[in-house]
């Protein structure tokens, strides 16, 4: 018995015919750049709705024929303008480590001998102060927090780096500060102490202030349990302070706080259950508004009168994998329209690490992988005792990440951009100066622009630091348009 023939070839001459057929008629109709006649020329029908209600004229169709290809406008480029601000260090858990008033940048950090010190900056003229605000140690966690208050006037959180041990000798406090007028930082209210907080002798570190309005600040804070603390502030009224999670047993959970949507008085925090380097860590998300504490999606999962919860309350962003390690959160941010945004890093303690971003996009958490963070320990090693260079999200686009990535045992910081939303990554450019070993970014916005603030120099212990605080400014410029189909460079392996 005779066999059917092969349905794929049969399938394959045909669309070859149809093809060739195809580009026959479109030779004959002058759409292959002949002189064929048009379709309207031709007597076909053209459809009612692609009519013109007045009819083309030959002079219309003559100036058609030589009107010139309208200019493609330049594509604008941002240009890098870099500053050494002074010398000091910070760690990466308390935040904001730089906030903006008018045309000047406000930023605070440590210094070798111990000093807790805020400056004011004009990135455009240059011109700099620098204060002294109190003295806590020697010490990367002690640097200031800042927030801004009404009238432009600048509010200051510090504390001494508090556990077990730390302080020695010392009873741990809280301290704040606040601006005598707005826009100067000269003169400053008297040092006043946080005066609540939560049961425990483990004091007070990583301040975090986040305005939400009402002449209200919300002041997170590792607490007397080493849990992550909150109280509010009004005036000089105090709450009563509450733990908002406990991890695991004898488990310290870390987190970050971000301020929602402008004018919400929403705060974002994500946080691990404990700390990477002694427990396997997950990444949860939960968001505070007036007294409650609920899930992206909206449910309420705790109030203040039911606190702690468990760390597992919140929306869990990402879950311990094997393959991918422990995680560390770095960044927390509002994408402009209410919803949360995290970078972490995970592989934690392993010979590499990565750098991952999650978004919640109303539905769901879209997570992607940025890049590497480094891909040897030893690489790491040689450029500081830190876990990981450091990622931050840019504020005015989610879809903008300045990483601190290890390469050639130096930290370099860098512009990352996603032309997807969060789906995939590419490398920008690189910021911070060449030669320079620098890690922990920090971003705020000036008049538009956005300010990437990072570390250069040596970190060998919490306690044992030579760096300094520098700031890149990005400015919009017009620069030629790049040539169709360029692809951004891709990063060195690692």
């Amino acid at each position: 018995m005779r066999s059917a023939p092969p349905v794929a070839p049969l399938r394959r001459a045909a669309a070859l015919t149809a093809g060739l057929a195809t580009v026959a008629l479109v030779a004959s109709a002058g759409l292959d750049g002949g002189a064929g006649p048009t379709s309207a020329a031709a007597g076909q029908r053209v459809p009612a709705d692609c009519r013109r209600t007045v009819p083309i004229t030959p002079e219309e169709r003559k100036g058609r024929s030589r009107q010139a290809l309208p200019p493609v406008p330049a594509a604008p480029t941002l240009e890098a303008r870099t500053m050494r601000l002074g010398d000091g260090a910070w760690s990466y858990f308390g935040d904001p480590r730089a906030v903006s008033i008018g045309p000047n940048v406000y930023t605070g950090w440590i210094t070798r001998g111990g000093r807790v010190q805020v400056a004011k900056v004009n990135l455009t003229t240059g011109v700099r102060r620098v204060v002294s605000v109190g003295r806590t140690g020697r010490d990367d966690h002690n640097n200031p927090a800042l927030v801004v208050r009404p009238g432009g006037k600048l509010l200051v959180f510090f504390s001494p780096h508090s556990g077990r041990e730390r302080p020695f000798h010392v009873v741990s406090r809280m301290y704040y500060r606040e601006t005598i007028r707005g826009h100067d930082i000269r003169r400053w209210t008297r040092t006043r102490t946080v005066p609540v907080n939560a049961r425990g002798e483990l004091g007070y570190t990583y301040p975090n202030p986040v305005s939400i309005g009402g002449g209200r600040t919300f002041v997170a804070w590792r607490g007397g349990c080493w849990r992550p603390t909150f109280a509010i502030r009004k005036g000089s009224h105090w709450s009563p302070a509450r733990e908002i999670v406990r991890g695991p047993k004898g488990q310290r959970p870390y987190a970050k706080y971000a301020p929602g949507k402008p004018g919400s008085g929403v705060v974002h925090a994500c946080y691990t259950e404990a700390h990477p380097a002694q427990a396997r860590t997950n990444v949860y998300c939960l968001n505070f508004h007036e007294g409650t504490f609920r899930r992206s999606d909206g449910r309420v999962v705790g109030s203040v009168r039911r606190l702690p919860m468990p760390a597992s309350a919140g929306d869990l962003v990402y879950r311990y994998e094997q393959a991918l390690g422990r995680a560390w959160v770095m960044d927390v941010s509002d994408d402009g329209n209410g919803n949360t945004v995290v970078v972490y890093s995970v592989g934690f303690n392993r010979n590499w690490q990565r750098f991952y971003s999650a978004r919640w996009t109303g539905s769901a958490w879209q997570v992607s992988r940025i890049t590497p963070a480094y891909s040897d320990n030893r690489q790491r090693f040689r450029a500081g005792a830190f876990e990981t260079g450091g990622i931050a999200i840019d504020p005015q686009d989610p879809d903008v990440v300045y990483p601190a990535r290890i390469v050639g045992g130096r930290g370099i910081v860098e512009r990352w951009t996603s032309p997807d939303h969060g789906l995939t990554w590419v490398r920008d450019r690189r910021l911070s100066p060449g030669g320079r070993n620098c890690f922990r970014p920090t971003a705020t916005v000036q008049g538009g622009r956005t300010v990437v603030l990072y570390l250069c120099g040596t970190l060998r212990y919490w306690t044992r630091f030579d760096t300094a605080v520098y700031a890149t400014t990005l400015v919009p410029t017009v620069g030629p348009v790049p040539s169709p189909g360029t692809a951004p460079v891709a990063p060195p392996a690692g």
